[in-house]
């Protein structure tokens, strides 16, 4: 999946070689360490901001019964706070839907930033577990932030 270009941010040459050993020593890219400071560094207000404006006007909710097993997944997956980008949680429903559960765990993986991607294996993970159909569970992925926030109906 390629990635938006942005426009380009000069910084000193200290902070520069800094960052260049920090990468080396995590064994990240220079693109996915700077990015996780940053995001680190920013505060929740302005975290807020990127996330509501980056999200869709509405998600697609259709009606759906849930069963006893999808009932309890979604207790398993709880709400733990963790607020993952709808452009990523979309990305997710839509290999899941192709690929299945395999494909979804390996684009999680080649796609996702350590947390994000542990959430998403763990959500992934127990989907599985509760052998939830393929369309249930990329609903319930689309629809992660509002089951994780707690404010699920």
């Amino acid at each position: 999946m390629p990635s938006v270009r942005y426009t380009r941010i000069e910084i000193t040459s200290d902070a520069y070689r800094s960052l260049e050993a920090e990468a080396i020593l995590q064994g990240k890219t220079l693109k996915k360490l700077a990015s996780e400071l940053i995001l680190n560094g920013v505060s929740k207000k302005a975290l807020d901001f990127v996330q509501e404006s980056a999200r869709p006007s509405t998600l697609s909710t259709p009606d759906m019964e849930f069963d006893e097993d999808t009932a309890k997944a979604m207790k398993k997956i709880g709400a733990t706070g963790i607020h993952i980008s709808d452009l990523t949680l979309l990305g997710v429903k839509k290999v899941i839907l192709e690929e299945g559960y395999q494909g979804a765990m390996l684009h999680v993986a080649q796609h996702t930033a350590s947390m994000e991607r542990d959430e998403l294996h763990r959500v992934l993970a127990i989907c599985r577990r509760y052998r939830l159909t393929l369309i249930v569970a990329a609903y319930l992925i689309e629809n992660l932030n509002e089951i994780e926030s707690g404010n699920w109906k």
